[in-house]
């Protein structure tokens, strides 16, 4: 959502076919990177090497509530959706 510029506010009845083309493009490109870097350990996982995935320390948005936001500085926010966290920068994505 991030990458994609869509606040996680927004109802997927709302989104324009526009915002679609961008979301699967985002959604590519990350998993893309992920897999690349061996994927994302947040508590213990390890890859088939042993090794933890090194993707969480690229991550735009989760966990980094209150940090600069990479893109334009502005503090990345965090919610509660569907009692799941979510964390967005209310600038960028609109």
């Amino acid at each position: 959502m991030f990458r994609a510029h869509i606040r996680p506010q927004r109802r997927a009845g709302a989104l324009k076919l526009a915002d679609c083309v961008r979301l699967v493009r985002a959604i590519r490109s990350v998993l893309s990177q992920a897999i690349r870097a061996g994927g994302t350990t947040l508590r213990d996982y390890v890859g088939a090497d042993g090794l933890p995935g090194e993707f969480s320390l690229r991550l735009d948005a989760y966990e980094r509530a209150g940090k600069p936001c990479r893109r334009c500085r502005t503090p990345i926010r965090h919610i509660t959706q569907g009692q799941r966290s979510t964390y967005y920068c209310p600038t960028c994505q609109q």
